[in-house]
């Protein structure tokens, strides 16, 4: 009778020691799927912000346009004016044409505190060569895609692209006065295996062309 109660405590106390260990693994289960996810929306809200600085950038980009060659609303409005250095002349200078084409960009804010677009490749997200163009830093609490030693940065990429809706399908760049603006920010973190993504997309218009 002794034996009989000592298994039947030993067979209870595994009992209970099972279910403590299935409760505190089904708690911890949660608890880091609800960390993960909560970590994934903030992550979708900081990436929406970073896009949503980009179409600002490229709105500010048309707008002082506007400003700066005012004279010839028509072909100056789709300029990129950080290349500037020699004339006023909106199109040409040297022989190089200076109209944004369409094509995929890092922008950034130049020493004169202007924003400035940097052509680089087209690739993959994985690629460590888009990692390494695209990467977003963060620089004072500033997100920048211009490195610096001092630079720390989060897990985003950030790539701008541009395409025109044009009647002239066969040239890369347009005076159509409508440019398409894709701001397209990527990043992966410990809720998924695959890229996570956030597109945004605006058609800025020359609408002045027909002051």
């Amino acid at each position: 009778m002794i034996k009989s109660k000592k298994a039947t405590s030993i067979i209870e106390a595994i009992v209970v020691l099972l279910i403590i260990v299935t409760w505190v693994t089904w708690m911890y289960n949660l608890f880091n799927r609800s960390s993960h996810l909560s970590n994934s929306i903030n992550n979708k809200i900081q990436a929406i912000q970073i896009a949503k600085q980009w179409i600002e950038a490229m709105t500010n980009i048309r707008d002082t346009n506007w400003i700066r060659f005012s004279s010839d609303y028509k072909n100056c409005w789709n300029t990129d004016i950080n290349l500037h250095t020699v004339s006023n002349n909106c199109l040409w200078e040297n022989n190089t044409n200076y109209d944004i084409h369409s094509w995929s960009y890092i922008v950034f804010r130049n020493n004169n505190n202007s924003w400035n677009l940097k052509s680089k490749n087209i690739d993959k997200f994985w690629s460590w060569t888009y990692i390494d163009d695209y990467r977003v830093y963060l620089d004072n609490w500033i997100y920048t895609q211009t490195w610096l030693l001092d630079n720390l940065y989060p897990i985003f990429t950030r790539e701008v692209k541009v395409s025109y809706l044009k009647s002239n399908w066969t040239s890369w760049d347009s005076n159509d006065p409508k440019m398409k603006i894709i701001s397209l920010v990527q990043w992966v973190d410990s809720s998924s295996s695959t890229p996570h993504k956030v597109e945004l997309e605006q058609t800025l218009s020359n609408w002045k062309e027909e002051n």
